[in-house]
């Protein structure tokens, strides 16, 4: 009883500023990952995926349970904290990329527009193969020339994933048996953004 109190609360030890930081990141990740996977060299998505999403919550999940097994009055909260974290992200996950999605797609709708338009009207010219590649103020894109009405704008394409957004006027009616999945999502009128693994 006549001891100094010198636990300190876990906000204020490096430990708590590391899962708050963490959790900071992860969240953010998520939300950029669109622009990142677009704008950073191939590595880099993969990488910050594996290092947020695997190797930091392993090291700070042991860092936690030490901390626990050195004071379990307090220590508990850590553990807690960061599986309370882990388990909101199940069902958070797809709503923050969702967001991320249309961010970056609005940081570039106006390129699309500009270029659907120029594909419309002919005015770039095809390879020996009929395709029609470029790019302009960082959008990637390619169509086919002879089908103007489809450009896709490319975020990503390094072998492990190929996703981006597609401008596509064909129209497609969905039936309980056609369900025009080769689109990808419609993000807003014509365009459609899609991701799969080749």
């Amino acid at each position: 009883m006549g001891e100094a109190d010198d636990t300190r609360p876990l906000w204020r030890t490096p430990l708590g500023a590391a899962l708050a930081a963490w959790m900071a990141v992860s969240a953010g990740a998520l939300v950029a990952g669109w622009r990142i996977a677009e704008t950073a060299p191939a590595g880099v998505l993969p990488g910050l995926a594996v290092g947020l999403g695997l190797i930091a919550p392993v090291g700070l999940l042991i860092w936690s349970l030490w901390a626990m097994l050195r004071d379990p009055v307090t220590g508990w909260m850590a553990p807690a904290a960061l599986l309370f974290f882990l388990g909101a992200m199940v069902p958070a996950w797809r709503p923050l990329a969702d967001a991320g999605m249309r961010m970056n797609f609005e940081a570039h709708v106006e390129t699309y527009d500009a270029i659907v338009a120029d594909a419309k009207a002919g005015l770039m010219r095809p390879d020996a193969h009929g395709w029609v590649r470029g790019s302009r103020d960082g959008v990637r894109f390619r169509y086919r020339a002879d089908r103007p009405g489809e450009v896709e704008f490319s975020w990503v394409r390094d072998g492990l994933l190929d996703a981006g957004v597609r401008y596509n006027e064909i129209p497609c009616t969905p039936t309980p048996q056609l369900k025009c999945l080769d689109r990808g999502e419609r993000i807003e009128g014509r365009y459609f953004h899609y991701a799969q693994i080749p």
